[in-house]
């Protein structure tokens, strides 16, 4: 085959067959799998695209590379793909997408297995979660004691990697860069580990500068984390390691009703202030009521105007999570919550910031950590399916909702700061949108103030993305 125009692909098909009508709502619909890995360059755009958007728009979700039994498939277990956008000067110079190598789906493929620097009995999961682009390499990212896959500018896989021999054992699907020290935050788990977490620093150079293991009561399943300038949070919520799942081939994950949530507060090493001086000092634990949190929107240290100390975390809540519904999540409404917790009292108080069933939230990310205003959703309609982009003012309540129409949904949204801003919303929203008539999608840039109008540009792609999880912009250096 010779590389097309954008109608026109260069194709690498994997055994599998259609699964758009599956009993099981993961591989139905949008949700189905693709089976050929694409490129297409010079894409159609409507509209006119930022010139100083020059970078890769990339995201990561499951993709079978072989066709699933639907009576025990979990969306969390398909094998990585990644898709990209690259930009250049006003143009969309290309698309691809392409599974995430590792043994299994090399082999599945015909190739030779990806370099790797583990033992052979270390897990080595296709990173299906999310993808970033840290200390000058491109990272797919998957939790639960798999680690990071290096990819190139093009998304071929490199290698597995251990972060340059660095990472002790397990990674993140969801690390946090700090922007004003240039490294990430992780909480990193394992089933294999029991019942402790690990936190992990890793430095501007790539590698893991710190870490710190902490005990827990049970050995819970943490898709995220938080931080503030002074802390990392740590997600201790009723979803534990099942055995019994395990061995029955599922997610090995599920609810425990009698299990109690709570939040930690873990001192970070780098600190302002040291935490008064206790920077590896004792996690702080904050009870909350049953719930379960993938993603949060932010948190951020704040001092009362008498002197108190607190932490204010804006997150998705799940009333509950693999209860009931053993193949995604899918137990109910999802809402944006706050809950404030007071360091010196140990007490705890919620609020709901937006009811509207949502996920994928995301801010400006040079505020992570930080006091932050806007945050940007994706809102769902009925069984998880892309609906609605959301932009929530959490100081006024104030929230835009764009639904085009039946016909469009929306993904998780990404801001990028227009160059030299210093206005938290001066910058664009990028979001896949899926068109349900044509079976295509889209790539959509809006003004990030002006949600609610039509999107400045829209990349037209030559295939349908699937709904996936997460994806950043990798701006060019």
């Amino acid at each position: 085959m010779t590389l097309l125009d954008d109608s026109q692909v260069l194709g690498n098909a994997a055994p599998m067959g259609a699964t758009s009508s599956s009993t099981n709502p993961f591989l139905a619909g949008n949700m189905a799998p693709v089976d050929v890995e694409t490129t297409a360059v010079n894409l159609t755009i409507t509209g006119t695209l930022p010139a100083e958007l020059c970078g890769r728009y990339l995201r990561n979700g499951p993709n079978p590379v072989t066709q699933p039994d639907p009576a025990t498939y979990h969306w969390f277990t398909g094998t990585g793909m990644v898709h990209g956008i690259s930009l250049r000067d006003g143009r969309a110079e290309w698309y691809r997408n392409r599974w995430v190598r590792n043994d299994e789906v090399a082999a599945t493929l015909g190739e030779s297995a990806p370099p790797n620097p583990w033992p052979a009995d270390h897990m080595s999961f296709s990173a299906n979660t999310n993808v970033i682009g840290f200390a000058g390499r491109t990272l797919a990212l998957v939790e639960g004691g798999a680690p990071p896959v290096e990819l190139d500018d093009e998304l071929a896989t490199v290698a597995i990697s251990d972060l340059d021999g660095s990472l002790p054992y397990s990674f993140s699907a969801h690390p946090k860069l700090d922007a004003a020290t240039g490294e990430l935050h992780v909480m990193a788990y394992y089933w294999g580990w029991g019942n402790r977490v690990q936190y992990l620093v890793v430095g501007t150079d790539g590698r893991v500068r710190a870490t710190r293991d902490i005990e827990l009561p049970g050995s819970p399943m943490i898709h995220d984390t938080a931080i503030t300038e002074r802390y990392a949070l740590v997600f201790d919520l009723p979803v534990l390691f099942d055995m019994e799942a395990a061995m029955a081939g599922s997610l090995p994950y599920r609810w425990f009703h009698d299990y109690q949530p709570r939040i930690g507060l873990v001192p970070r090493d780098d600190a302002p202030d040291g935490v008064a001086g206790n920077p590896h000092g004792d996690v702080q634990w904050f009870n909350i009521d049953p719930c379960y949190i993938f993603h949060p929107l932010n948190a951020y240290d704040e001092i009362t105007p008498d002197g108190g100390r607190r932490v204010v975390l804006d997150a998705v809540r799940h009333p509950k999570m693999f209860d009931t519904e053993r193949r995604g999540p899918n137990e109910g409404r999802p809402r944006l919550d706050r809950w404030v917790l007071d360091l010196d009292s140990g007490s705890v108080s919620t609020s709901t910031l937006d009811d509207h069933p949502q996920e994928f939230p995301r801010i400006r990310e040079d505020l992570v950590g930080r006091r932050h205003r806007y945050g940007y959703t994706a809102g769902l309609g009925s069984g998880l399916s892309q609906d609605t982009l959301c932009r929530i003012d959490t100081t006024t309540g104030t929230v835009v909702r764009r639904t085009d129409n039946d016909r469009m949904g929306y993904g998780e949204p990404v801001f990028i700061p227009r160059d030299g801003s210093t206005a938290e919303d001066d910058g664009w929203v990028m979001a896949l949108r899926h068109d349900r008539d044509t079976d295509r999608s889209d790539l959509c840039v809006f003004s990030a103030d002006a949600l609610a109008d039509d999107p400045v540009a829209v990349v037209h792609l030559p295939v349908r993305v699937p709904n996936g999880f997460h994806g950043n912009w990798i701006a060019e250096n």
